[in-house]
């Protein structure tokens, strides 16, 4: 799966993109398959202020009816690309169970089904 990641105002170091990597084939692992394209954007909102101002924005095509765009914002980059991820990993989840035809009905004849002699 290749995933395209940028950052703006982070300084993007080897050890956090190689957390980014692991969270993406942990969370989206499972999909590989069917995902088209992958990108994941780090951001720091506020520059050296504090407060919740890291971001991270993941924006998925599995080729189904919707994208899955998901915006995380938080104390620290690691919290915010974890639950980012595992936004992104419920949704994709529902949009494929959507998609897929719906479970087989009971094999039981109804009431009024009645079998020949």
């Amino acid at each position: 799966m290749k995933v395209r990641l940028t950052a703006h105002g982070i300084e993007l170091s080897a050890e956090l993109r190689d957390y980014v990597t692991r969270r993406v084939h942990f969370g989206l692992g499972r999909f590989v398959g069917r995902i088209k394209s992958l990108s994941v954007r780090l951001a720091d909102i506020n520059g050296t202020r504090c407060g919740f101002d890291k971001c991270c924005d993941i924006r998925v095509d599995a080729g189904l009816s919707r994208e899955v765009v998901v915006r995380e914002e938080q104390a620290t980059i690691h919290a915010a690309v974890a639950l980012a991820m595992e936004r992104a990993e419920r949704s994709l989840k529902r949009q494929v169970s959507l998609t897929r035809p719906a479970a087989r009905r009971s094999a039981t004849p109804r009431a009024d089904f009645q079998f020949g002699d």
